[in-house]
């Protein structure tokens, strides 16, 4: 899936003054790239993210998913690219810890009404590929947060998004985690996965074919 924004702006209003957390930012992502968007803290990097994951809507200018003009959309048409089309991986991998990893990676499936059979298999399938089918019945506590984070990747790709998006999915991981976790994305990546991350880090966002930076809510490079 492609991505196209135009001249994006996001304002906030805090404490009685505007805060302008994207001013004019103007992205195409090709499908199939591998793109990361990298800034500092208070960047606007996660603004922006949150506006191609549609978990969010611009003040002003206009995003067009797959040639989808994004503001037209509806919010079940907006639900429904969020649940099949875009994978989503977080920081702090989002786990629920009362579940198992195959349980967790079920979740969205779910909510899709998938039949039970079905998206066990899917699931399973998606922690195979994560090389954690052998801790399938292992709750988030018992693992590591590198295979939970692994787990986290698994459920994004479970519902075989077009779209990888992924909010700094090393920052709370050591450097061999992380690096294991790049690798999966890289790999994604080669399957034709469009993947857009999003980093403070420079070492990690030297793993995208392309970087974007980030600072003030402008792009700068």
């Amino acid at each position: 899936m492609s991505i196209h924004a135009e001249n994006l702006c996001k304002l906030y209003t805090v404490g009685g003054n505007t805060v302008r957390a994207l001013d004019g930012v103007s992205l195409d992502i090709s499908d199939g790239e591998y793109v990361t968007i990298v800034g500092n803290s208070g960047s606007g990097k996660s603004t922006l993210m949150n506006i191609l994951g549609c978990l969010d809507a611009p003040t002003a200018g206009r995003y067009f998913l797959d040639e989808r003009d994004v503001g037209r959309l509806s919010e079940d048409e907006l639900s429904e690219i969020r649940s099949r089309k875009i994978g989503f991986i977080f920081q702090n991998f989002n786990l629920i810890a009362g579940l198992t990893a195959l349980e967790n990676v079920e979740l969205p499936l779910l909510y899709r009404k998938i039949p039970k059979k079905r998206r066990g298999d899917i699931a399973l399938a998606a922690l195979d590929s994560v090389g954690l089918s052998d801790r399938a019945l292992h709750r988030p506590t018992e693992l590591s947060g590198g295979q939970q984070q692994r787990v986290a990747i698994a459920r994004a790709i479970a519902s075989e998004p077009q779209i990888i998006l992924a909010d700094e999915p090393c920052g709370n991981l050591d450097s061999h985690a992380g690096a294991e976790v790049l690798d999966i994305l890289d790999a994604l990546n080669k399957e034709g996965k469009t993947i857009v991350m999003i980093t403070h880090n420079e070492d990690t966002a030297k793993k995208a074919k392309r970087l974007v930076r980030i600072s003030d809510g402008r792009l700068i490079q």
